[in-house]
């Protein structure tokens, strides 16, 4: 699957080919029912907070109110899913995944909320959510899709691949970048945001959080927000059913993890097609250290490779910004 790239990153050159649209019956804005439908069977309601605690008896479903948005059953059913916590609203699905973590048997199990409040993201970044956004976390075992220690920080780049793999599908000829290591923009603006955390004590699990803008108009954000961010609803005209992005996605990200474990090494380079970094002047801020330099790719680990005089240097983390 190639996508149509972002043009403006020097050593980046522009696709001819793009995606095939997946089969989905989009909804078009004022007609008929937003972002999918549920079944109402085969879940377990946790009444309050407190009963968020270990799913010791397994129900693949538990839930605190019945979803508006989402057919949980769909999910469990099209994809690799091994138990869903499905919350109506809450501040951090990153936050909720992270405390499950070290109790929880059976993985991978998605954290999804219909209203996230205070969604993180890398240092202090904040991620802004309006209704009609895909906000949601997975708690991953990597060795589970034979993925070495050593290649876990190549899982967050991964995903963002898969969203681009998605966008490539739902939004065919529009402009698909990749910004190292954690952003994904459509048309040169932000459209989802990844965070990968690791859990204390359980160095065999990963939680990777996703925001995603789909079925949220970016008009409603503040100015502040609009001018860098978009949506796929801005940008196509087109609401999608909610739950058909997420199973499309999670069906890609699995092809994706898959091939990760297997050794292929297409993400580096599909990466480096699409990364809006490249040749560009960045400024890296990694704890109290700041590299300034030249962009030259991804490195062979997946960190961001900065040139500066004759050194070459391949940086893992922090928060990277184009000097203008």
């Amino acid at each position: 699957m190639e996508w149509t790239q972002v043009g403006c990153a020097e050593g980046c050159e522009a696709g001819d080919e793009v995606g095939s649209a997946i089969n989905m019956q989009p909804r078009i804005p004022g007609g008929g029912e937003k972002w999918g439908i549920i079944r109402r069977s085969g879940f377990t309601v946790v009444d309050s907070a407190s009963d968020w605690g270990p799913n010791q008896e397994h129900q693949p479903i538990r839930i605190d109110r019945e979803p508006r948005w989402f057919d949980l059953s769909v999910l469990m059913e099209q994809t690799f899913l091994q138990q869903i916590e499905f919350r109506h609203q809450t501040a951090s699905t990153n936050s909720d995944a992270l405390m499950l973590g070290a109790t929880v048997d059976h993985t991978p199990l998605l954290m999804l909320t219909e209203s996230q409040l205070e969604g993180r993201g890398r240092g202090s970044n904040r991620w802004w959510a309006s209704d009609g956004a895909l906000t949601f976390s997975l708690l991953l075992e990597p060795a589970q899709f034979g993925i070495s220690a050593e290649r876990l920080p190549l899982m967050s780049l991964a995903t963002a691949m898969s969203v681009g793999d998605l966008l490539g599908e739902l939004a065919i000829s529009h402009a698909i970048g990749l910004k190292w290591p954690n952003d994904v923009q459509l048309n040169r603006r932000k459209i989802c945001g990844i965070l990968a955390e690791t859990l204390k004590g359980r160095s065999d699990r990963l939680v990777i959080g996703v925001g995603l803008n789909v079925a949220n108009s970016l008009k409603e954000a503040p100015p502040e927000i609009q001018s860098l961010a978009t949506s796929l609803l801005d940008e196509t005209g087109i609401q999608y059913p909610l739950t058909d992005v997420l199973v499309r996605f999670l069906q890609l990200l699995e092809r994706r993890l898959k091939a990760l474990g297997a050794g292929e090494d297409e993400l580096f380079q599909r990466w480096s097609r699409h990364c809006v970094l490249t040749g560009q002047l960045v400024k890296l801020e990694a704890g109290e250290q700041i590299i300034q330099g030249t962009c030259r790719g991804l490195g062979p680990h997946g960190g961001l490779l900065i040139e500066r005089g004759a050194e070459l240097k391949e940086w893992f983390g922090g928060v990277v910004r184009v000097v203008s």
